[in-house]
């Protein structure tokens, strides 16, 4: 009884994340604008939206397209890991079974290869997202500026 009332649900983390992050920008200890300017000013995306007639509208562009699109990206993405631990989990379930282990195991087995493999993989990914997020921050600076 006493755990039902104490424990917070998917949506109540999300609140108290929320509030946390808002509480440290609005007392100065999380400098959003400079790490903004950080990733605008990054030299792989210094020529950006360089054209004086098109800047704004190609930032607007960007901006839109991300916003339109993030979210069904990252439902793919959502999918994707789901299917991959619903197969590897498959894969293993029987072998958890047999040395009297939990099931859920298998998930946690499967998650933490997939977090080692992306860590292990992190030249692959981790450019190509800096990169985009210093394009958003440089087509939102444009926005903003202009």
């Amino acid at each position: 009884m006493m755990r039902e009332t104490l424990s917070l649900r998917a949506h109540h983390w999300l609140i108290l994340i929320g509030a946390l992050v808002y509480g440290s920008i609005y007392a100065g200890m999380l400098d959003v604008r400079g790490i903004a300017a950080w990733f605008a000013a990054r030299p792989e995306v210094a020529k950006a939206f360089a054209d004086p007639d098109f800047r704004r509208a190609d930032a607007l562009i960007l901006l839109f397209s991300t916003l339109f699109l993030g979210p069904l990206a990252l439902l793919l993405g959502l999918l994707m890991l789901i299917f991959v631990l619903a197969v590897f989990g498959g894969f293993l379930l029987p072998v958890m079974r047999w040395f009297h282990l939990p099931d859920w195991l298998a998930s946690a087995v499967v998650l933490t290869g997939v977090g080692a493999a992306l860590w292990m993989r992190t030249d692959v990914w981790l450019p190509r997202s800096l990169w985009f997020m210093g394009l958003l921050a440089r087509a939102c600076r444009i926005i903003v500026s202009a």
